[in-house]
């Protein structure tokens, strides 16, 4: 059995590189365009134009500053109440998770995007799996 220090320092890599990503669409809303393009929803070929690109990089860079705020957020409930045992905190952090992966999941698979809703579960396992096993290891 891992130790709840083991969980914790799992979560704060994660969400490190969570934060890292998000950063990276602000300051680079055009790489965004690139990787969402590789995960299968980039701009359909009808509308690929050059405007339709430069727009693009606002919803990439809005989403990046809310997956940051998102991010920098958990990792101060991480690094704090939920390392030390604060009851609330593994409930906020994983009710966060629950949403964001329902909703998002969710929109993704009725607007089509499977491959979408696929990139979303490695990351929900990624964050899912320390939750789980902090539940049952003692504060």
């Amino acid at each position: 059995m891992r130790s709840r220090t083991f969980w914790i320092t799992w979560l704060t890599i994660v969400l490190a590189l969570v934060l890292v990503y998000a950063l990276l669409l602000v300051v680079a809303g055009s790489v965004a365009g690139s990787l969402f393009e590789w995960f299968g929803f980039g701009p359909d070929e009808a509308i690929d134009i050059p405007d339709v690109r430069e727009y693009l990089k606002l919803p990439y860079m809005v989403l990046g500053a809310v997956m940051a705020g998102w991010a920098a957020l958990m990792l101060q409930i991480v690094r704090g109440p939920l390392r030390d045992g604060t009851p609330w905190a593994l409930t906020f952090v994983s009710r966060a998770l629950v949403l964001w992966f329902v909703l998002d999941t969710g929109m993704s698979l009725v607007l089509g995007y499977p491959t979408h809703a696929l990139f979303n579960v490695p990351f929900a396992l990624a964050l899912g799996i320390p939750l789980l096993r902090l539940r049952s290891t003692p504060a």
